[in-house]
């Protein structure tokens, strides 16, 4: 999509382009989150051929399984938003959703064979397509000024949050049909996603589309790495780091410590996780947009971070009776921040091409993951209380870089990426 034709679509079918781009995230999220519930059934079962390959511990074949997505994301998302930059958002995203179509379609299948590499390669290649939520955001970023960036970006959260929410509840009720109906029903998702970019999304490209941009190029120099090689995003990108490591510290703790400290079963942890993820989405559809009229996005960036930062080292005190009222606030808090730090980020750098940006944010939020999962683990061996409390840490000093960083005048050669 051309950044410089957007305003030629009026405010209704802009509304139609954004209206499919979240069906694309929650279709896209649901899909990522489907399988989880089911994994562990899937490997840890009795007698399942699953647990037989190499003859292998089953928890490790269970977690080659669960790295082999973040491993594809992690590398996809650099790549996927910066070749909807040269090559088109729309052609981009149709490529790689039907990648993830026949991904999950060859998952299935998979299990009904009880091929083990399979599912592994199915699951990453799934992950390296996983990146196409990258393109969405770079496309709702694409939509200003005919629609309010703020507007756009939170009712992509708010889709996204969705998703993770309906995800793993289809999975758990689906799975007694069969593990593979799971992956069957992610593919049917995926599908209407395709159909509603092919039909709802115009034949538009973007304004830096280059027929002499190489794949091999696009790997080795314009990925989305390549944007850090300018100091000022290269601050913005360690900051956001910073806030979605402490953001992961919660995210991925936060039912080990209600297990450890309120011997939480997991229908429990499935209510309290609802409460979270509502109150996400809600905010995300009322307060964001608000709060950054109220008093701006550095202020409302910085409003989110401090009031998760402050949360998360608050866990040592909480107790039971609190905890539901304090988590429909945790999800409003990463609501705000994760809609207004983002829009910041994307206005402040608005020379820069939005899908290889957009990838960027994507990467860090993968690798803060993958590095949380490592580092968590190692600190929730002395309770998971203070993975959590690590985490209100990391968000702390996220926020006060994110402060000074904000007080600096941009420079010429924060624009320069293009």
């Amino acid at each position: 999509m051309e950044q410089s034709n957007t305003e030629q679509y009026t405010e209704k079918q802009a509304n139609y382009i954004l209206f499919a781009m979240m069906l694309v995230v929650l279709f896209s999220s649901a899909g990522i989150a489907l399988p989880y519930p089911v994994m562990a059934p899937l490997f840890l079962e009795q007698g399942s051929p699953f647990t037989n390959f190499a003859n292998l511990p089953a928890k490790i074949l269970l977690g080659i399984i669960l790295a082999a997505y973040p491993i594809g994301l992690l590398i996809g998302s650099s790549i996927v938003g910066a070749a909807s930059d040269q090559y088109g958002r729309k052609k981009v995203l149709l490529i790689s959703l039907t990648i993830n179509v026949f991904g999950y379609l060859l998952s299935a299948l998979a299990i009904v064979y009880q091929n083990y590499p399979a599912f592994v390669l199915t699951r990453f290649l799934n992950g390296l397509c996983g990146g196409n939520i990258s393109i969405a955001k770079a496309i709702a970023s694409d939509l200003s000024p005919v629609l309010e960036k703020t507007k756009t970006f939170t009712r992509i959260n708010a889709t996204s949050y969705a998703g993770w929410l309906l995800g793993p509840l289809a999975g758990g009720l689906l799975q007694p049909l069969g593990t593979e109906i799971v992956f069957y029903v992610a593919t049917l998702a995926l599908t209407t996603s395709l159909l509603a970019v092919a039909t709802l999304l115009p034949n538009a490209v973007s304004s830096n589309q280059s027929a002499n941009v190489h794949w091999s190029a696009l790997l080795k120099q314009q990925n989305s790495f390549a944007l850090i090689k300018s100091p000022d995003i290269r601050t913005i990108f360690f900051i956001y780091f910073l806030a979605t490591l402490g953001l992961n510290a919660f995210y991925e703790f936060y039912p080990v410590w209600l297990v450890e400290n309120y011997q939480y079963s997991a229908p429990d942890i499935g209510i309290m996780t609802a409460v979270l993820t509502a109150f996400m989405i809600l905010s995300s559809l009322v307060l964001v947009g608000k709060v950054k009229r109220s008093i701006g996005l550095v202020n409302g960036s910085l409003l989110g971070l401090t009031c998760l930062a402050t949360i998360l080292l608050s866990h040592p005190w909480l107790n039971d009776q609190v905890l539901s009222p304090v988590y429909a606030v945790t999800g409003a808090v990463i609501a705000l921040f994760s809609g207004l730090l983002p829009v910041y980020i994307s206005d402040r750098f608005n020379k820069v091409n939005q899908g290889q940006l957009m990838g960027l944010l994507t990467t860090c939020f993968s690798l803060a993951n993958i590095f949380m999962a490592i580092i968590g683990s190692i600190i929730a061996l002395a309770g998971a209380t203070w993975s959590i409390v690590f985490g209100g840490v990391l968000v702390s000093c996220a926020a006060l870089w994110f402060y000074l960083y904000s007080r600096v005048p941009q420079t010429n050669a924060t624009t320069a990426s293009r």
